[in-house]
């Protein structure tokens, strides 16, 4: 599986990709997706042809463009632990930053024991796991070959009690390179 890093405006956002995209893992602030779209461009992936969109939580700068990302035929995958929380990012959001509200009846909801049956028809081996710590909604996709994709889970280095349990389980599953929403991989 290939993984490409098309972030801008210091947060990585990466699409899973092998003859073609297949997810693409977080997206950015609202009103930002010409520059999603440069980012994808310039790394030679045509952003309308991903399938589907993994939010890793629903903050501004992880979610905050994802109806409108929606509007290209992107899927949103939902981990129906994250449900509660979509609609408390329009809290976050000033009117200045132009969000549009995520749509809760057209995405494709799973649970977390369903995601790995789920990302096979992907063409993707892994699972998601709940790892909060960050915020109580964030999930990550840890890949079976090793590459676990974080979203903000707070550096073990740092992390309370709850973030070094979400560790605790991306290591236990077998993570051994970390694709953090900010920052470098490590």
């Amino acid at each position: 599986m290939n993984i490409v890093n098309v972030g801008y405006d210091s947060t990585n956002y990466y699409v899973l990709a092998d003859t073609r995209p297949r997810l693409l893992l977080d997206v950015g602030w609202p009103g930002t997706l010409p520059k999603l779209q440069h980012a994808c461009k310039r790394m030679g992936i045509n952003l309308a042809e991903i399938p589907y969109l993994l939010a890793t939580h629903y903050h501004p700068d992880h979610g905050g463009l994802a109806q409108e990302v929606k509007g290209l035929g992107i899927k949103l995958l939902v981990i129906d632990i994250q449900i509660p929380f979509i609609p408390t990012l329009a809290t976050y959001m000033k009117p200045e930053n132009h969000y549009v509200p995520v749509e809760m009846g057209n995405n494709v909801t799973l649970t977390l024991a369903e995601s790995r049956k789920f990302l096979e028809t992907l063409g993707i081996k892994g699972e998601i796991i709940s790892t909060p710590g960050h915020s109580d909604d964030s999930v990550s996709l840890v890949l079976d070959e090793g590459a676990a994709f974080t979203g903000d889970l707070t550096h073990p280095m740092m992390a309370d009690e709850v973030s070094k349990a979400s560790w605790g389980a991306v290591r236990a599953i077998g993570a051994k390179l970390i694709y953090p929403g900010h920052g470098p991989v490590w």
